[in-house]
């Protein structure tokens, strides 16, 4: 297979991007409708979470698009509630917080309801308002941003990946959905356009499995060739799994393995 190189695949467009976010939108419908009786309550990797606390997370991102002043009103909570946390991460406990307890029935229908709308908010954002700069406390690499980037990238990205988080709290097989490759190509790009890669080597990565690929990431010459499933490398750059099953050339191993990029 050829190998994409990383840095020359692009921002996908935003039409692209909708596709994406409304895909795992109806994903998300699915599952949440498929819950039953304690599934609501498995403990996840993330954190202290469990399933309903995802969900609940879930909603708030929803729900800072349409009321934009809920985010300083909630990083205010946050600060003053988890004073030792990173503000993102605070932000999004206090999501969680205030949803915790919803009956799942409510839970179901508020997310249909806030996500239907924000997607088409983002989908109707003027490019004044998507060129606004957001500064993201204690996120490396994303220390300021677009709020363009950040709807049409991250959230898809975020939902996508919190699918994962539920379907390994549950023991069920992810399905990552038609536009998986897209979205690991997106990651891709980011980890080598961006400052993840940092002054690793080059090496040919080999993505198995749903969404997989084979991208060359890094400047000059490969050093090795390295392979794993993609879902399980998303994980791990997300810092969800720090033992990845990788094989290939020891030092694009090592490459690979230790890279990180908060999502």
């Amino acid at each position: 297979m050829t190998a994409v190189l990383a840095q020359q695949i692009g921002r996908a467009d935003r039409q692209r991007c909708t596709v994406h976010r409304d895909a795992e939108i109806h994903a998300w419908h699915d599952l949440l409708a498929s819950l039953e009786g304690a599934e609501w309550h498995r403990r996840t990797v993330c954190d202290a979470w469990d399933v309903a606390d995802v969900a609940g997370h879930l909603i708030g991102q929803a729900e800072d698009v349409l009321r934009p002043w809920l985010f300083p009103l909630r990083d205010l909570k946050a600060k003053r509630k988890y004073p030792q946390a990173v503000l993102l991460d605070a932000h999004m406990m206090i999501q969680a917080d205030e949803h915790r307890g919803t009956p799942p029935a409510e839970v179901r229908a508020s997310f249909d309801k806030v996500w239907a709308k924000a997607s088409r908010r983002i989908a109707r954002n003027p490019a004044l308002v998507r060129r606004i700069r957001v500064k993201l406390e204690g996120v490396p690499g994303f220390e300021s941003i677009d709020l363009g980037y950040i709807q049409d990238i991250l959230l898809a990205r975020d939902l996508w990946m919190h699918r994962d988080d539920v379907c390994q709290a549950l023991g069920r097989e992810f399905d990552a959905g038609l536009y998986a490759e897209e979205i690991v190509a997106q990651v891709m790009y980011d980890v080598d356009s961006g400052p993840f890669w940092g002054d690793r080597p080059a090496v040919l990565l080999e993505l198995t499995g749903q969404g997989g690929g084979t991208y060359r990431l890094g400047r000059g010459e490969p050093v090795g060739r390295a392979a794993l499933d993609a879902v399980g490398y998303m994980r791990t750059l997300s810092g969800r799994d720090d033992h990845p099953v990788v094989t290939g050339d020891p030092v694009a191993v090592e490459a690979v393995s230790s890279c990180r990029m908060a999502f």
